[in-house]
């Protein structure tokens, strides 16, 4: 009998042992000490094993995905914070394990911080000014509440009172318009108490201002330089190297760009160089002279300087607006073998010269570069293609962009193979090059496996296709839509994944695909591609969007941006690493093409088998 017992007793280790193994908590986002944004709730998301088992974060039940990916959105505290998780003994077997992931919400404590503050602090402005009569001198500081405060500009104003708002909260404002006769150059500006001067900059400096009396001329100092409508707005122009501007303002690393009496720009500062002062620049046009170019056509401008442009695309119209442009065109030489161009007209406008091109057909693309004494506009019309099955998109060159990288980003602007870096172990200073998921599947892997399906539907297809990278090589993004270009592509369309910024609910709307365009003459293939996924994919429709993406501003060609799925929600990871479901993606894009020129039906297959005799 005790024999009996003991050996039951043994038989039984294999059960107990069992009964203790531990379950397993892998948290892909966020990582170890990472900062978050000072937001009041954030999400968190990883897998559990075994998936069956209670699990808990802060507290809070979680409800994982079938395969154990989770993700939660949890109420979160300014400073440092931890997600406690917790996968708890169950019926599973599995013993109690616990997870703490440390991170820190907010911005941290600046060095010195436990040291008095200053009794008076200019906020804004927060480096030097450049500004011009009309301009506003808009001057915030803080201190301590319920004092008297005014602010001075070297013997331009003097004690300018400044009010406290809201009242007692210690942020006082103040505004100073600059005059006609106002003028100087490294004007000091500082903050009072009351009689007692009290100044201490973001910077350890003091903050001059310069009242101009005439331009600031500078150029464009690299390539593909952005014009801004603000110091903060969208993109506005494009620009090449050795552009002339005029400025007339300058804050926070921007200069504001003078183009005509009525309308201005602004551009980053590190992208221009200072060429003197004085009036605005001027130039004027000549001949321009048309030459037909494949489906397309090409114009060449005589212009004898580089200035700003901008281009409109209207319907039939591709309106180009030169400015410090006085128009001195006689003669517009026309190619009768042009098929594109039917008319060209002009206009002279308050400080520049418009230049519309009219067309006979469809525009597919543009590309705008000086040359050393014109400007040269060559424009794109649709490509031929047979339409005749099977291979209806014959001649088709589609370039295919599978987004981001396999290289982490770093602060100090190197880069990491991640092959060589666990994500687990990525160093604070540096981040991911796209999204993760939480099963920890990369974007940049997805997007490829994507690519690769797409290619092969449509080579299947006829179409001749070049991929922005093949595998693991580091393509820099302003490289892809040159890269596109240089392959002389005739549709561009870069392959994503979404995640959502920090702070916002993953659960608070739909989450699944949307196809972005930013020209007009890409919103046809954007939307013929929209319109396939809402017939071949069973996810929530985000929409047909506008997206100020690099990717998409290419207009050599009709260029889209795809966000297919939300691979931070844990289903729509595991469709995203499904064979079959890529396949179903790439099957929708391409039918999406074939739609957009209008291609016929596929033929029905013959059958191969004989005919049955009747009895």
């Amino acid at each position: 009998m005790k024999y009996s017992t003991m050996t039951r007793s043994l038989l039984l280790l294999p059960v107990l042992a069992a009964a203790l193994q531990a379950g397993e908590i892998k948290v892909s986002y966020p990582r170890e000490n990472q900062p978050l944004p000072l937001v009041a709730r954030t999400f968190v998301f990883g897998v559990i094993s075994p998936a069956t088992a209670p699990f808990y974060i802060n507290g809070e039940r979680v409800q994982p995905h079938t395969n154990g990916g989770f993700i939660a959105y949890l109420p979160v505290k300014p400073g440092e914070f931890a997600f406690n998780c917790e996968l708890r003994e169950g019926a599973t077997g599995y013993a109690t394990t616990f997870l703490a992931r440390k991170v820190r919400i907010g911005p941290a404590a600046p060095a010195g911080a436990e040291k008095s503050r200053p009794a008076l602090e200019i906020v804004s402005p927060s480096s030097d000014l450049e500004l011009s009569p009309g301009d506003y001198l808009n001057v915030h500081a803080a201190g301590e509440p319920g004092r008297e405060v005014s602010f001075s500009l070297g013997s331009v104003v003097e004690n300018e009172r400044m009010a406290e708002i809201p009242p007692n909260s210690g942020r006082y404002y103040g505004s100073y318009r600059i005059k006609d006769a106002d003028g100087g150059r490294g004007l000091g500006l500082t903050a009072r108490f009351g009689g007692m001067l009290r100044h201490s900059g973001r910077s350890s400096r003091d903050i001059k201002v310069d009242i101009l009396d005439r331009f600031t001329l500078i150029e464009t100092s690299t390539d593909s330089v952005n014009l801004r409508s603000a110091e903060d707005g969208g993109y506005i122009m494009f620009l090449p190297l050795g552009v002339r501007l005029a400025s007339d303002g300058r804050a926070g690393g921007m200069r504001r760009v003078r183009l005509t009496p009525t309308e201005t720009a602004w551009i980053e500062e590190s992208k221009v160089s200072e060429t003197g002062r004085g009036g605005a620049p001027r130039t004027e046009t000549g001949t321009i002279r048309l030459k037909a170019q494949g489906t397309g056509s090409s114009a060449s401008i005589a212009l004898y300087d580089k200035v700003p442009y901008s281009v409109e695309h209207d319907g039939d119209t591709l309106r180009l607006r030169l400015y410090y442009t006085h128009l001195h065109t006689n003669w517009v030489v026309y190619d009768s073998a042009d098929a594109l161009v039917k008319r060209v007209d002009m206009r002279q406008g308050a400080g520049y010269a418009e230049i519309n091109f009219r067309l006979a057909r469809e525009l597919w693309g543009y590309n705008i570069s000086y040359g050393p004494r014109n400007l040269q506009v060559d424009l794109k019309g649709p490509p031929a293609v047979p339409l005749k099955w099977p291979k209806p998109l014959e001649g088709l060159k589609v370039v295919l962009d599978p987004g981001h990288s396999s290289f982490y980003k770093c602060r100090d602007g190197s880069r990491a193979p991640m092959k060589d870096v666990p994500y687990h172990a990525l160093p604070e200073t540096c981040w991911l090059d796209g999204a993760v998921g939480p099963m920890a599947t990369f974007e940049v892997d997805v997007n490829l496996a994507l690519a690769r399906k797409l290619r092969a539907e449509l080579e299947g297809l006829g179409a001749s296709v070049f991929m922005t990278r093949e595998g693991e090589e580091n393509v820099e993004l302003t490289d892809r839509p040159r890269l596109a270009v240089e392959k002389g592509g005739d549709l561009f369309i870069s392959l994503h994944n979404n995640a959502i910024p920090d702070g916002e609910d993953p659960f608070g709307s739909p989450r699944g695909f949307s196809v972005y365009h930013y020209h007009p003459h890409s919103f046809a293939l954007a939307r013929a591609v929209h319109r396939a996924f809402l017939r071949e994919i069973q996810l929530p429709d985000e929409g047909l969007r506008f997206g100020d993406y690099h990717v998409a501003r290419m207009p050599q060609m009709p260029s889209i941006l795809i966000e297919h799925a939300h691979m931070i929600l844990p289903d729509q990871e595991e469709l995203l690493n499904a064979p079959a479901f890529q396949e179903k993606l790439a099957r929708a894009t391409a039918a999406g093409l074939l739609d957009l020129f209008g291609a016929p039906p596929r033929p029905a297959a013959k059958s191969s088998g004989k005919r049955r005799a009747r009895r």
